[in-house]
């Protein structure tokens, strides 16, 4: 029953993995099928089953070799392959290493959320922290506006009682480029700062971002300010 999970036909494709991808999801794929939908094909006579395998033992194995030259060796992995397998392996680590990051000041949240700031509507962030104020998880609370109606405490705190979250930062983006915090970014704030603070939560910032700045409440003082 398992084998037939690594089906493929001549031209590359590999109709049963794709469909149980759509219909289960990605987190139920074992490395070699995730290895298998990267590669798409195989070559003659070393399918793309076999290459999977192949692959999967580089990538797995501890080496100080670099992983795109050992993956060079393998039959049916040219360079094109080789840079793409490296590629997804490298986004996967940097990723998983986001999660684990210890943040200290504002410059150590933006890489993890600056892409947001290419949006052209407003995201409204969580970042969940651990009592080492490592991030736990990146949340998007809502979608289209800030609007402090929009933004409940209870839904966002529960959230992040469900996260195990000692502390929290709120980050959102302003498609506009100006980082001023408005009436109603300062009004949510207060709000969050309250509910969290009757909850244990602390929040430890809240930051606006644009494509080349950011506003930082704590930096200017705010927080602390509310939290008084």
């Amino acid at each position: 029953m398992y084998n037939n999970l690594y089906n493929y036909q001549r031209n590359g494709e590999q109709p049963e993995i794709r469909e149980r991808m759509e219909k289960f999801g990605v987190d139920i794929m074992s490395i070699q099928e995730l290895i298998m939908l990267i590669l798409g094909s195989g070559v003659k006579d070393c399918p793309v089953e076999k290459i999977s395998q192949k692959v999967a033992y580089e990538i797995m194995k501890k080496s100080d070799d670099n992983l795109y030259f050992r993956l060079l060796k393998i039959k049916g992995v040219g360079k094109s392959k080789a840079s793409v397998i490296c590629a997804s392996v490298e986004l996967g680590k940097r990723i998983n290493n986001h999660t684990k990051r210890k943040i200290s000041m504002p410059d150590d949240i933006i890489p993890l959320v600056n892409h947001y700031s290419l949006e052209k509507v407003e995201y409204f962030l969580t970042l969940s922290l651990n009592a080492a104020h490592e991030v736990i998880k990146i949340r998007e609370v809502s979608k289209g506006s800030s609007n402090s109606a929009l933004i409940q405490p209870r839904e966002v705190f529960s959230d992040l009682i469900k996260e195990n979250a000692t502390a929290v930062i709120f980050v959102h983006n302003h498609p506009s480029g100006n980082v001023k915090p408005s009436v109603q970014d300062i009004e949510i704030t207060k709000r969050l700062i309250k509910g969290g603070n009757i909850l244990g939560i602390k929040v430890l910032d809240h930051i606006i971002i644009s494509t080349d700045c950011f506003f930082s409440f704590t930096s200017e003082g705010i927080i602390k300010e509310f939290a008084e």
